[in-house]
């Protein structure tokens, strides 16, 4: 495959979890709140979008080479905007502030949706019961503030997609048009995107995980290299009753965008969808391999290393 072919990455993956809270909300003085969204007047819980790229921001942190710069937000929350430079400001954007001007501003090349619990809230979770100690003024006194903590079990649906033709690119606005101005080199353009795809393999740093240590990392996930730039792979995976996928609507949603996507991966542990089987026969009569989900990251990583540039 040619890079200039490349114009999006999609990804899409469920992930089950164990007993967690991964995104508080606003709450109350003495309880910890899930994040819910509803639907059909029923509840379910979700992460917000700020907080997946906050993840995925630190998983490609915490593998940075040593030559590698990626800044953090200085205590106006701004960024240094260093799009040639800084790994950071170039995948996720950045707004700064100049004086007399305005705002300077870079779109996200790296979009990600909002982690949505596909199962019920209420028949997926449990009120847990903590205390916060203070200091005792005898040995025999036991003071403390109650505090309770929503936490619960759920598979949730996050989505990725990278738009490839504008990372280590300046968008320009000129009189001729709009362009784009490459500021690294296709190599480096490539190495910036793979670190994208290996994040998904070493997501943390969420929430509450000194005592409710989950993973969220892909279970089941779907990985597409497309010649047109689309979101649309983002509709491939939904529940039906219990813990069934929809087949008709994986169908579907193959046969709209095998149109435009060159590579198709797919990728499942056992143990997270009911029928799980009849799914795998589904993408092989698409001719598209089954295998894990490190092997769909391993190997879409190795196939961009392997691009002809």
């Amino acid at each position: 495959m040619k890079f200039e072919n490349l114009k999006g990455i999609n990804v899409l993956w469920l992930s089950k979890t164990g007993l967690t809270n991964l995104n508080s909300g606003e709450g109350e003085a003495n309880l910890v709140d899930i994040k819910r969204y509803k639907m059909m007047n029923e509840e379910f819980p979700y992460v917000s979008g700020q907080a997946m790229r906050y993840y995925f921001k630190e998983a490609i942190r915490r593998n940075l080479r040593s030559e590698e710069e990626m800044c953090r937000p200085n205590k106006l929350g701004e960024t240094c905007g260093e799009i040639g430079n800084c790994i950071g400001c170039d995948l996720f954007g950045f707004m700064i502030t100049v004086k007399k001007k305005g705002a300077v501003t870079r779109v996200s090349p790296v979009k990600v949706s909002p982690a949505m619990g596909l199962l019920q809230f209420e028949e997926n979770s449990v009120l847990d019961f903590l205390t916060r100690r203070k200091p005792q003024k005898a040995v025999e006194e036991r003071i403390g503030d109650i505090v309770n903590v929503e936490i619960g079990t759920n598979i949730y649906k996050c989505g990725v997609a990278i738009d490839v033709m504008k990372v280590g690119c300046e968008e320009l606005w000129t009189k001729d048009g709009y362009k784009l101005k490459p500021l690294v080199s296709t190599k480096e353009k490539v190495n910036r995107i793979s670190k994208v795809v290996e994040a998904l393999r070493f997501i943390t740093d969420y929430s509450k995980q000194a005592r409710l240590l989950t993973d969220f990392t892909p279970d089941i996930i779907c990985v597409a290299f497309q010649n047109k730039y689309s979101h649309r792979l983002q509709k491939l995976l939904e529940l039906d009753e219990g813990c069934t996928l929809n087949e008709s609507r994986v169908k579907q949603i193959l046969d709209d965008v095998k149109d435009y996507t060159d590579e198709l991966k797919f990728g499942i542990i056992s143990g997270i969808i009911d029928k799980e089987d009849a799914v795998k026969e589904i993408f092989e009569s698409y001719k598209i391999p089954v295998s894990t989900p490190a092997e769909v990251i391993n190997s879409s990583i190795k196939e961009l290393a392997e691009l002809e540039i």
